[in-house]
Parts: C-alpha cells; structure tokens; sequence
C-alpha cells in the first residue's frame, strides 16, 4: 500500500540530513539517549545473542544499539538511500549489521525467524490498515513485537509542538484503548509497554506476542 512516509524517505536529500535534523544539539542528544533507553526496555527478556529484526532500520540508530549489545540484528528498510547512510555509519563504527530492502507489508523472511522485530519512528505516520498489516507480518516473523506508538496528545511535547509552535504532527494518532483493539485485530497480545518519557513525550513502547504459537526463545 503507498502512503507518504514510503515515498518520503526515497529522497535523498531527506535521507542525508535524517539524523541531523532530529538529533543534534543537546536537545537531540537527549531524544536519541531516550529512544535507546526506551529500547532497551523494551527487547529486555529477549535472550542474549538473539536475532532482532530492526524494521525500518532508517540510518542504523537502533541497529548499531542491538548489535552492541550483542544482539543478532538484520536491519529492514523500503529506502535504498536510508540504507546507503545506515551502511555508511556502520562501516564508521563497525557495528556491522547485515541490511536489506524490504517492504514492511510483505517481509521476505519466513516465519519466526526472530526472536523479535523492532519498529521505531514509524506506526504514528501510516493509517490503521497499513499498521495492522505491518504488525500481522511483525508477529509472523518474530516471537516477539515492539512497536513503538504515539497514543495520545496528552503531553507536554505535543502541547508545546503542536499548539503553540504549531509543527507538523504525526499523521495518525490512536487512543490506547483503539490500540489494543488493533493489536487484537493483528493477532497479537499485549505483554507489556514503557513511556518514553511519561508526560514530557508521547512515545510509549508496546511488547507483544502472538495470541497463539510457538513463542521459542523470546520469553
């Protein structure tokens, strides 16, 4: 399905300056220590060593976080130029991590290959059908999901960006309650979630698993 986010990320001029314009300064410094942070909570009780879906693995943030952990991580992305960066900075750390071109929609991987699939920055930009059908592969493929959302407007970021700087906000909100009723819909269930940072941001990271079948390692 095409919606904008897709296409916006082909360009490489968006691409090239991804990280520089959300995560520089001390004020980005502080959203990127946050959005690892609230990684790690999250993959906490995937085993270590265990092989993580990153999707989409954008410049490699997430990726080069996994893998120095030592984590097994294949990183995922529809952009050939978000790829082009990710493999660049990795090279510049050598925090290799194996990346390929794939559509989240249609992941090119058979089932259960990870012991969890991880998805950052994405789902507040896609409709509710493109997201279940995100999820529904997530869970196909990985023994464990973590799909990091924007549930709600009740923050001080979204007060301060959206009502009196009035920036662009992301596309598509969904109360916590539609949430679960999403992640039901996609077969999954919910284990647990973590705010990011709870009132100031409105990200929260949700855990879940499938509703039924082998859960292997991921526990």
């Amino acid at each position: 399905m095409a919606y904008k986010a897709k296409k916006h990320y082909q360009d490489t001029d968006v691409s090239s300056v991804y990280d520089r314009v959300r995560f520089r300064g001390p004020g980005g410094a502080l959203v990127n220590w946050l959005d690892q942070r609230l990684l790690m909570s999250a993959v906490a009780g995937i085993r270590q060593g265990g092989r993580i879906l990153d999707l989409p693995v954008g410049t490699g943030r997430m990726a080069r976080r996994l893998t120095a952990e030592g984590y097994q991580v294949i990183g995922a992305d529809v952009s050939e130029p978000m790829l082009r960066l990710a493999q660049q900075l990795a090279a510049e750390t050598g925090e290799n991590a194996p990346l390929l071109r794939g559509d989240a929609e249609e992941l090119p991987f058979a089932d259960k290959t990870f012991d969890g699939a991880v998805c950052f920055r994405l789902m507040p930009h896609l409709p509710a059908e493109t997201r279940e059908k995100i999820l529904r592969e997530m869970g196909r493929v990985g023994r464990r999901v973590i799909a990091v959302y924007q549930p709600h407007r009740a923050s001080l970021w979204w007060l301060w960006n959206g009502l009196i700087m009035r920036r662009k906000m992301p596309l598509h909100f969904a109360s916590p309650e539609e949430l679960e009723r999403e992640f039901e819909r996609s077969g999954l269930r919910l284990v647990r979630s973590h705010a990011m940072l709870r009132w100031i941001f409105m990200q929260r990271a949700y855990v879940l698993e499938p509703i039924s079948g082998d859960q292997g390692t991921a526990g």
